[in-house]
């Protein structure tokens, strides 16, 4: 679940922001109780905005824990300076949210809140209604999985297992360009590695492994050439060579080039890509790791976006053919 921060936005006229203070406090609270029932952690700012100090130094004090999403609570008119002041302090996803309350012209400072954002080019999404309302609670929600899966990526390593494959300019990114838009390191790692560590793998797990395969799966085809069971062994201990990679180097996603050096001359990656995805394998359940085929950089970025949006594996394969209607 994300962290959430809270700012609520109020009037700058000390006397109406005394008159409104307790309704937006109130709007405050439920926004806060119901994310936390959801179970998102939720850091909320200590005072209400009403001036000018007080949006950059609650706006300071939010952002120093953290947040995936920081929230502008905008329940009443408030002054729109207040936003872009706080939002100039908060350099992570921003939501603006308002109630419906016809007491209120809540709704009224929240689209001049987002106004003077638009003009400035600050990127936020909108959010209104009463959080009680599934469906209201469901679009907050939308925006703090995709805030998360995104900030969880800033800090992460990508392990790049080999080069480009096959001449595939698509599966190449600039790790440079990686770091600067995500904040995503990019360790390059030897296909050898595989090759070299997987002969050191126990014999038993190996065998315990294949054994799960043959009995787990609709069939293991072996033809006595291009499939047998010493080959399928050789598979798997790809797979334990690669878990002790992710380990060694605190990898957080991953990709393995494969193709051609690998697959014409010691195994295919598909084993391995295809349990380290899952969120098990014959030792039972796991938590699922991204991993591309062919090393492709931007479809294992996707993938890893998605998993932290969804919570579940993220599938990649090839598109041969489609029918249309």
């Amino acid at each position: 679940m994300a962290k959430i921060g809270i700012l609520t936005m109020s009037d700058g006229r000390e006397s109406v922001h005394r008159d409104i203070e307790k309704f937006a406090r109130g709007v405050e609270g439920e926004l806060a109780a119901a994310l936390e029932a959801a179970g998102h952690e939720v850091v909320q700012a200590r005072e209400v905005v009403w001036t000018n100090r007080l949006a950059v130094g609650e706006a300071r004090r939010v952002a120093d824990a953290r947040p995936d999403l920081t929230v502008f609570n905008i329940p009443v008119w408030a002054f729109p300076h207040f936003s872009m002041l706080a939002a100039n302090e908060t350099p992570g996803p921003l939501l603006l949210f308002s109630n419906i309350n016809p007491e209120q012209p809540g709704m009224v400072g929240m689209l001049a809140a987002a106004g003077g954002l638009d003009q400035i080019g600050r990127t936020y999404g909108r959010a209104f209604g009463d959080i009680s309302d599934p469906a209201v609670l469901a679009r907050v929600e939308a925006h703090a999985r995709a805030a998360g899966a995104v900030r969880s990526l800033r800090g992460s390593t990508f392990g790049r297992i080999g080069g480009r494959p096959m001449g595939m300019y698509t599966a190449v990114s600039n790790p440079d360009q990686w770091m600067e838009k995500f904040g995503v390191d990019v360790e390059e790692i030897d296909q050898w590695e595989l090759v070299r560590r997987s002969e050191g793998v126990e014999a038993g797990k190996v065998r315990a492994a294949r054994e799960w395969l043959e009995g787990q799966a609709a069939g293991v085809h072996y033809d006595g050439d291009r499939l047998t069971p010493e080959k399928l062994e050789r598979q798997v201990r790809s797979y334990y060579a690669m878990r002790e990679l992710i380990d060694e180097w605190n990898l957080d996603f991953s990709g393995i080039k494969a193709q051609p050096e690998l697959t014409n001359h010691f195994a295919t990656m598909d084993i391995t890509e295809a349990f380290l995805n899952d969120p098990y394998d014959w030792e039972g359940p796991k938590e699922p790791h991204v991993c591309s085929t062919e090393a492709d950089m931007d479809a294992a970025l996707t993938m890893q976006i998605l998993k932290g949006i969804s919570g579940t594996p993220v599938l990649f394969a090839d598109v041969r053919h489609y029918h249309a209607g």
